[in-house]
């Protein structure tokens, strides 16, 4: 052994002897509820010791055969702090499988911790950290058995990173998949990642199994989290690792834009909102007695719920008639329960959504839960307080009009929103003057391609154009419709529109090679007639994107007006050589009246 393990020997049974590790608990937060689900239990060494790291750490006791017993006392000291904390969430506990398998390990132990701590199993997780290869997953399932039948659940850490996630994930079929870091760092610029992430998402939700994003530090990753509809994330952007974590997540966090922006957040039609679901509906209060929930009750006999809120108007639970009734009507139930406070029999977990919260997130949200968590209302906040109730089928019947409506102006060839979508949106956007950049895209020399190769092969263009388009824009925040023939729109709310834009020219570039023949690549475009009937050469196909930023045109008031400036845009940008790009400036477009001089901004990609 040499000195330097003989030193982190004595370390560790130092740590082990007195206990002397350090809690930290990180958030993971739930993207369709906007709220903390859980913490993460993180353990560090004594801070003057060469075994602060948990690797360090780990690894010593894995080389000195004491896993098994820094994990137990891991355990006792998270589930401890945890307990005096007070936290009404969820506990993540790491866990090592080879500690697990270690003969003779103790199981039972937990339990006693978490009843001295005054907590429950149903609010612990197991989380498997796959440190080592598992050698032995008939013992693996034996033990994650074991803690299922006591009531906890199980969760698998850095899935992709570990020595065999996939198998883990098919033997031991937890109730948490937790993607390494690796795969959401920098997932808004990559899209081989985005892809992976959605299979993960996929592949979950069809075997019942939740994913957590570990890693989300910034909020472009953020958001690209929350446009894959990945239900729960970890990471810096909402909390660090604290020995004293917050109880709540600033509302900011969530919004579509930071503090700092000079760009507006995007907000949606209010029809594709949870508040366009609101009704109004009198809560109960904590101190109110059982036997005013039983009048209220049977005073309105089609009420299903009643919500139960704070003096302040934060939502405790709700009461459920059935389940309520069947207890007060019950033998005795009355003199039992008459006097006593609502809050004993609420439940504490509704399904509590905010009234900025999507449609779509929500639907998301209740068809994953389990049947027997389903109910038919959920209860509606804002800003954390009460506001009134939901139900299942008023979201079911709006998001079906959604969707019929989406279906009937969808353009048939691309299925992208059409004109009466996008004239809405425009709509939106003029009358709440919000900064938004409009773009302009039209195919160059698109014609003459039709005429040569058939509408087959133009159609084609038609798709690969609108497949690009899709992928380089803010699903949350921008706009995109096709309003005929090779003409897009796209309302960039995003403030890197300029970049989203060169690599829409950039990928068009890509791909035309896919729709020529070997000699009119050679050549670089075409001989067909011109409306003349005169043979003339035209270039390959290219895009052409016309640019016009509101907020640099005030005076854009109606819609036809920024037609009128789009179209300017977009015949600018036509006049550029191959692929290109066009910042419309003030003094070009006659319907702004506070004149200034013009900005060019020219991406020239030639063909």
């Amino acid at each position: 052994m040499t000195q330097e393990e003989l030193r982190h020997f004595h370390s560790l049974e130092e740590i082990l002897s007195q206990g002397t590790l350090t809690p930290l608990f990180q958030p993971i937060v739930s993207l369709q509820q906007q709220q903390i689900l859980g913490y993460e239990a993180l353990i560090r060494g004594p801070s003057d010791s060469p075994l602060h790291s948990p690797i360090n750490l780990f690894n010593t006791a894995h080389r000195h055969g004491r896993l098994a017993d820094l994990d137990l006392l891991c355990r006792e000291t998270v589930i401890r702090r945890f307990g005096e904390l007070g936290l009404n969430h969820t506990l993540f506990i790491n866990t090592s499988p080879a500690a697990l398998l270690t003969e003779g390990y103790p199981h039972g132990l937990t339990l006693k911790y978490l009843q001295q701590a005054g907590l429950s199993p149903q609010q612990v997780v197991i989380e498997l950290t796959e440190q080592h290869p598992i050698d032995d997953y008939e013992l693996m399932r034996d033990a994650t058995r074991h803690y299922r039948d006591m009531g906890f659940s199980i969760a698998i850490d850095d899935l992709g990173a570990g020595y065999s996630g996939l198998r883990t994930w098919s033997e031991l079929k937890p109730d948490y998949v937790k993607l390494d870091r690796h795969f959401m760092q920098n997932i808004h610029d990559d899209r081989q990642k985005r892809h992976f992430v959605q299979s993960m998402i996929d592949i979950a939700r069809s075997i019942g199994c939740k994913v957590i994003g570990e890693g989300v530090e910034v909020r472009q990753e953020y958001l690209a989290a929350q446009s894959l509809d990945l239900q729960f994330v970890q990471g810096y952007y909402f909390g660090r690792p604290t020995r004293h974590p917050q109880a709540s997540l600033d509302p900011n966090l969530f919004s579509q834009r930071q503090q700092n922006s000079l760009l507006q957040a995007g907000r949606p039609r209010k029809n594709t909102l949870v508040g366009s679901l609101l009704n109004e509906l009198a809560p109960l209060r904590c101190n109110d007695s059982v036997e005013q929930a039983a009048e209220r009750f049977q005073r309105q006999l089609k009420l299903t719920a009643l919500p139960v809120v704070d003096n302040t108007n934060r939502v405790k639970g709700m009461l459920w008639r059935d389940e309520f009734m069947t207890l007060y009507a019950s033998r005795f139930g009355r003199e039992l329960y008459g006097r006593k406070s609502v809050e004993t029999f609420i439940d504490t977990t509704p399904v509590v959504v905010e009234t900025s919260q999507s449609l779509k997130n929500l639907s998301y949200y209740l068809t994953s839960q389990q049947s027997e968590q389903q109910h038919s209302v959920f209860i509606i906040t804002e800003e954390q307080r009460y506001r009134g109730v939901g139900s299942l089928i008023d979201l079911l019947r709006q998001i079906t009009d959604m969707q019929i409506t989406m279906a009937r102006h969808a353009n048939p060839l691309t299925g992208l929103p059409g004109n009466v979508p996008l004239s809405e949106q425009t709509r939106d956007v003029l009358e709440q003057q919000r900064d938004v950049t409009a773009c302009y895209i039209d195919l160059d020399n698109f014609k003459p391609y039709n005429d040569i190769y058939g509408y087959g092969k133009g159609d084609q263009v038609i798709h690969h154009t609108a497949k690009i388009l899709r992928e380089h824009i803010n699903n949350d925040i921008d706009f995109i419709g096709h309003v005929g023939g090779d003409d897009f729109i796209i309302l960039f709310e995003s403030p890197d529109w300029r970049q989203r834009c060169e690599a829409i020219l950039d990928a068009f570039q890509q791909v035309q090679p896919q729709l020529y023949n070997h000699r009119h690549m050679q050549q670089q475009g075409i001989h067909a007639m011109d409306r003349h009937g005169r043979e003339m050469f035209y270039p390959l196909i290219s895009l052409s994107i016309g640019a016009v930023r509101f907020r640099d045109f005030a005076g854009i008031l109606v819609e036809s007006e920024l037609a009128e400036c789009a179209t300017k845009a977009k015949s600018m940008a036509k006049q550029i050589n191959g692929n290109s790009l066009y910042l419309l400036g003030k003094q070009q477009c006659e319907c702004n009246e506070n004149l200034v001089s013009p900005r060019l901004m020219a991406s020239n990609n030639q063909a």
